[in-house]
């Protein structure tokens, strides 16, 4: 949401394809973020269709979205028209809001009590090259 901002003040050509890259790193890992999210918050027997739906609203934002974007890039131009994509992103913070103040068991982290199995010194080092003839 922050780099679509900024792409659309940003006029430094340079900039702004970097802030592209960004966007799409960030854009990419959110979907296998997302749902990871909602798998530890709903019960496997709503998994399927709660997860459906999510992709049918992701999808279906894109019907509307798109094409309205599409129009104010070319009434008012690029600028204009990501500002209006980060300002469309920012109508989803007050559902994670929202989530957060579930304390559900996705928002904690726990660390494994597995313990890596010890490396021994064998393993670690590389074989001698062959002697000379």
């Amino acid at each position: 949401m922050l780099a679509l901002g900024l792409i659309g003040v940003v006029e430094s050509f340079w900039a702004v394809v970097g802030l592209i890259v960004v966007w799409g790193l960030v854009f990419a890992t959110s979907m296998p973020i997302r749902q990871t999210y909602l798998n530890g918050l709903i019960p496997s027997r709503q998994r399927a269709t709660i997860l459906s739906f999510d992709s049918l609203m992701d999808s279906s934002g894109g019907v509307w979205a798109q094409p309205v974007l599409g129009r104010a890039a070319d009434v008012w131009g690029y600028g204009p028209s990501y500002l209006m994509g980060a300002g469309i992103s920012a109508l989803a913070l007050p559902f994670l809001v929202l989530s957060r103040r579930e304390k559900a068991a996705a928002d904690t982290l726990e660390v494994s009590d597995v313990q890596p199995s010890p490396v021994t010194a064998e393993e670690t080092e590389l074989p001698s090259p062959p002697a000379p003839r």
